[in-house]
């Protein structure tokens, strides 16, 4: 079974919440890495020189650790008594005398070169009788203050969409701070991640800051799969955590006391809030839940507590949370992408060229792409960015290409030419006009469509509706390809009729006008005069 590749974002995460205090196991219930990969990577960065209480990773030190990314034969750390026994004096003296942790004595074994793993450590002591171990387990004590807080998801009912004029399901994403038990709610109609992202970021303009650990559900945007033992956070919501400096704990699922101060907030909001309220659309929902959550939640008497939880936000909470700048995030969509036979990957629905001499043709790439650029990455490094292009857009750096390449791609069009000509002179011409230009090597795709078109429809055919485009100025291969499968090719192009010769009652449009010799009558002199001789 092949070993699973550790992304750069993941790497990034775990020495995070490594330096930010948590222990392996909490790290690996958050991040879905295995706790061996995680002892693996925290040996592999003290020996780089990373510290717990230190400075987050440069760029060297993490693309070192990336390498071990590689595949091939990986070194096996098995630590045992005769690799430890040398270090057992020195270990006791700081167990007993300097009273040091086990975590530290692991860094500073690490920084004499004697790399252990931590529960290796623990063994050695307990089987020396320098430890004792615990045989009850206690109650979790509670949190301090803006140190922890819990998300849920929860249905709220059904409303009316002002946008698609329905009524859809509005969901309601609660979040409870564990201290105070002050609480915010977000409506909303999806789960995405940008929708999630902008309900915390509401939520931390709401609160004036972030906690440090957010407990969240398994929900699809920020969590790969409902694993209960190994829970992967997806990159972007991991991008996010890190952006904003919180450390996200999924539950495992079906599990409710994993989150038991926010769990019955929704029925809460929904009793209370939603039902019977009269909202106008989904912003109107949105400002009167803010109203809501500061008028009537937070100024209940909490159940547990017996205190009012905004007075206990305000005067004992809200100082110790991170600082929350109130600058908006970007949010990213990370995708894999393989670099094509024309040195371009696909990506949201544009091209974006990749560099030949690290990124040739069937190399897989992480591609990052937010509101303006767009970043290629290869085994965790940064090996291109882009400006951020529309739908069917094209971004190519003439560096990208090989030099032997650069030639090919001048000479390949009048090849692509003379290929279409030999199919119908209408085709021939319809490939002169999409190949022209200063760059006639961005049309390629189109003219190889051009070609295969002739083969699926036939070159009569392909010829017919080729003069059809040509006569209207339509270069467009796709709208090309619509009048073959429309049948149009051999409808007679519409004639502009000949003007009507005059009529036997056609007049000059002297005699409309009005004159001041017939005292204002419209009609002509010869029937004026009958007309007048009548009345006589």
């Amino acid at each position: 079974m092949a070993n699973k590749e550790v992304s750069r974002v993941e790497i990034t995460e775990v020495i995070r919440q490594w330096q930010a205090g948590r222990g392996i196991r909490g790290i690996a219930r958050s991040t879905g890495v295995a706790r061996n990969t995680i002892q693996k990577y925290l040996l592999a960065a003290q020996s780089c020189g990373l510290v717990r209480d230190g400075p987050p990773p440069t760029e060297a030190q993490l693309i070192s650790l990336i390498q071990l990314n590689k595949a091939g034969p990986r070194q096996v750390i098995a630590p045992t008594n005769e690799l430890l026994e040398p270090w057992a004096s020195q270990i006791e003296q700081w167990l007993k005398q300097d009273k040091l942790k086990l975590t530290r004595i692991q860094e500073l074994l690490a920084g004499r070169q004697c790399l252990v793993p931590y529960m290796s450590l623990r063994r050695f002591v307990l089987r020396k009788g320098w430890g004792k171990r615990s045989p009850t387990t206690v109650r979790m004590a509670d949190t301090e203050p803006g140190e922890m807080a819990e998300a849920d998801f929860g249905r709220l009912g059904l409303m009316q969409d002002s946008q698609s004029g329905r009524r859809r399901q509005a969901w309601g994403m609660v979040t409870v701070l564990g201290y105070s038990r002050h609480s915010f709610l977000w409506p909303l109609f999806g789960q995405r991640l940008a929708d999630v992202i902008e309900g915390l970021e509401a939520t931390w303009a709401f609160f004036g800051g972030v906690p440090r650990y957010l407990i969240i559900d398994n929900f699809p945007a920020a969590v790969v799969g409902p694993d209960p033992l190994n829970p992967r956070l997806t990159r972007g919501f991991l991008e996010y955590a890190q952006h904003r400096g919180f450390i996200a704990d999924p539950t495992r699922p079906g599990h409710p006391k994993d989150k038991p101060k926010v769990e019955r907030q929704v029925p809460y909001a929904r009793e209370r809030f939603f039902k019977g309220g009269q909202f106008h659309d989904l912003q109107d929902l949105r400002q009167q839940a803010s109203r809501w959550c500061l008028e009537i939640a937070g100024q209940r008497v909490h159940g547990t507590t017996r205190c009012l939880p905004l007075v206990v936000f305000q005067e004992e909470e809200k100082a110790k949370l991170l600082p929350y700048d109130g600058e908006p995030y970007d949010v990213p969509h990370w995708h894999d992408a393989i670099v094509h036979q024309d040195h371009h990957i696909y990506y949201r629905y544009a091209i974006y060229s990749a560099p030949y001499s690290t990124c040739p043709p069937g190399t897989k790439l992480e591609v990052r792409g937010d509101s303006k650029l767009v970043q290629l990455y290869k085994r965790g490094e940064l090996v291109k960015v882009h400006l951020r292009q529309p739908r069917g857009g094209r971004s190519t750096d003439p560096e990208d290409y090989p030099p032997e390449r650069t030639a090919y791609t001048l000479r390949s069009p009048n090849y692509l030419r003379q290929q279409c000509r030999k199919l119908g002179e209408a085709i021939g011409d319809f490939a002169d006009k999409l190949l022209s230009g200063p760059t006639p090597w961005s049309k390629l795709r189109q003219a190889f469509k051009l070609l295969r078109m002739g083969e699926k429809y036939t070159s009569a055919r392909l010829n017919a509706a080729c003069e059809k485009a040509l006569a209207v100025e339509l270069i467009d291969v796709r709208r090309l390809e619509n009048i073959l499968v429309e049948a149009l090719e051999e409808e007679a192009m519409p004639v502009m009729a000949a003007p009507a010769p005059p009529g036997r009652f056609a007049r000059p449009g002297s005699v409309f006008a009005q004159g001041s010799t017939n005292g204002g009558n419209h009609r002509g002199d010869q029937n004026q005069g009958g007309e007048n001789d009548n009345h006589q």
